[in-house]
């Protein structure tokens, strides 16, 4: 799958960008492949990407959990998402439990298309807030369960730091 059908793909992206921003946002994404075992993030560091898998697993480990996985993702699932948006620190460690190949979408491959279209922020903060209760459903995590949508909004205007 290419980087446009991956992106155009995952609801994260599909449900805010239109067909011409989708094939921008394709063109700055990197594709990588890591060997089994890597770490692709850290807990509580900072970033500024999110990662859509295209093929293989990765472990989430979160917290006190001893390094047991919490979660396992495959292709089509994302992680990372509130760095990207918002520059928050990385709320678990991803460790490939695979071979995995991952595309990266980074703030500055996003910056652009905010810039040209800043009623996407909105949008973005939907989806951020509708993907936070799933996570704190699911796993618990409930670092940013008390933002509404407006708080997301505000969150990702400021680390993009433009009166989007």
């Amino acid at each position: 799958m290419d980087a446009r059908a991956t992106i155009a793909a995952n609801p994260f992206f599909a449900e805010v960008l239109g067909e011409d921003q989708i094939a921008l946002l394709a063109r700055r994404a990197l594709a990588e492949d890591r060997p089994a075992g890597t770490e692709l993030i850290r807990e509580d560091e900072s970033g500024s990407s999110l990662f859509i898998i295209v093929a293989g697993e990765v472990d989430v480990i979160a917290g006190d959990g001893h390094g047991k996985p919490i979660a396992r993702l495959g292709p089509g699932d994302i992680f990372g998402e509130m760095s990207l948006m918002t520059g928050a620190h990385r709320s678990a460690t991803v460790r490939a439990a695979t071979d995995v190949r991952v595309l990266e979408v980074s703030k500055m491959a996003l910056a652009p298309i905010l810039d040209a279209s800043p009623e996407l922020v909105d949008r973005f903060a939907a989806v951020l807030k509708t993907r936070q209760a799933e996570l704190d459903r699911l796993y618990g995590h409930r670092s940013f369960s008390l933002l509404d949508q407006g708080g997301f909004a505000d969150m990702i205007r400021g680390f993009f730091g433009r009166a989007l």
